[in-house]
């Protein structure tokens, strides 16, 4: 019970934090929905996030909680969100066996599960269909996850130190989609990052070609 009144009082902190720091300004028809410990502004007109934010903290380092793979659409998105039929197809074989037909797209993370392997709740929320996007498999399992990994190593390297990261795809018109997918989710040419140590005063960013 203990635990989970300081899981609950961290999460309380992270959206504090990330409040006083400050979110981007959301655009036109973009909508603000908040999880336990991350925010995001959801595109309808793109199916996806134009930006996530949330906040790496120290007890990553001790964090030990495994993928959930949880994946599922995110029921706090008004206009609801993109849904596996956005990503890849399923069909039940006799002997029960799933047969998958993909679309040719990782379901990519923007704020990465493993950022959040220190409390059920949050690592559980990342697989929420609005913390994803359509990346190049080389992209998402290549530098991608080189950059996220490089990430929180920053943290490992600093102990006490905490986060605060923005993520998100370049998103404008003209850009193709999933046709095949229910939603038609927009495929964006290159992703960003940005990354603050706001104890340190110091930050850094990058933009990535999917």
């Amino acid at each position: 019970q203990l635990q989970e009144q300081a899981q609950s009082l961290k999460l309380q902190r992270i959206k504090r934090d990330l409040e006083v720091v400050g979110l981007p300004k959301l655009k036109e028809g973009d909508e603000l929905v908040w999880h336990s410990a991350m925010a995001l502004a959801y595109s309808e007109k793109y199916e996806q996030a134009r930006w996530v934010a949330h906040i790496i903290i120290a007890d990553i380092v001790g964090g030990s909680i495994g993928r959930t793979n949880d994946f599922r659409p995110d029921s706090l998105v008004s206009t609801g969100s993109a849904v596996e039929a956005d990503y890849f197809l399923t069909t039940p074989l006799p002997d029960g066996k799933l047969k998958y037909d993909g679309f040719g797209y990782d379901r990519g993370h923007l704020a990465p599960s493993a950022d959040f392997r220190w409390s059920k709740v949050a690592l559980s929320e990342s697989y929420l269909y609005s913390n994803m996007s359509p990346q190049v498999d080389d992209f998402n399992r290549g530098i991608w996850g080189d950059l996220e990994d490089k990430i929180r190593e920053y943290v490992y390297k600093n102990p006490g130190t905490q986060l605060y990261v923005l993520t998100g795809p370049v998103l404008k018109d003209g850009l193709p989609k999933i046709e095949r997918g229910v939603n038609k989710v927009t495929i964006p040419e290159k992703y960003w990052k940005v990354v603050l140590d706001r104890e340190k005063q110091r930050a850094i960013g990058f933009v990535i070609p999917n």
